[in-house]
């Protein structure tokens, strides 16, 4: 690795690739900890922060809402999600996690809250702060490829 003072632009983006990857080993065992695809870890990580409408799982994941209804079955059967009633709506449903997926996943994800956390604990506030930055930019600027389609 580079000492600070050599750092180019091109170094963030070999970390960033780096971390991607890493991410991707990382959820790539999280999903087979609980037998299921990585599309379907991508929905319970939506799960992860509040119960919502699979309307708005098809629109996160890009998927139909039939696909979306065949994901839930694929959820519900291996204990990780369940469809309820709407109490707003009587036609709608709202898909909430159960506590079989936080028991499971739950202690793979805060490990690595708690090493990055113990990590961070060692910068100063400004590198922390240089650092949660980039990560922003680094976000958005996947967003905005995404959204625009522009490479």
């Amino acid at each position: 690795m580079p000492s600070i003072e050599e750092t180019t632009p091109r170094d963030l983006v070999a970390a960033c690739r780096r971390l991607y990857a890493s991410i991707d080993r990382l959820d790539t065992k999280a999903a087979n900890t609980v037998g299921v695809s990585r599309n379907d870890l991508r929905c319970l990580n939506i799960l992860a922060d509040a119960p919502v409408k699979p309307s708005t799982i098809a629109a996160e994941l890009g998927l139909t809402t039939g696909s979306v209804t065949t994901l839930l079955d694929r959820l519900e059967k291996a204990n990780l999600a369940t469809r309820e009633r709407d109490p707003d709506d009587r036609r709608g449903i709202i898909v909430h996690p159960t506590p079989y997926l936080f028991e499971t996943l739950g202690p793979i994800y805060s490990g690595v809250a708690r090493e990055i956390e113990r990590i961070a604990a060692e910068y100063s506030s400004a590198e922390r702060k240089a650092a949660v930055k980039h990560l922003d930019d680094a976000s958005s600027a996947y967003e905005v490829v995404t959204s625009t389609g522009d490479e």
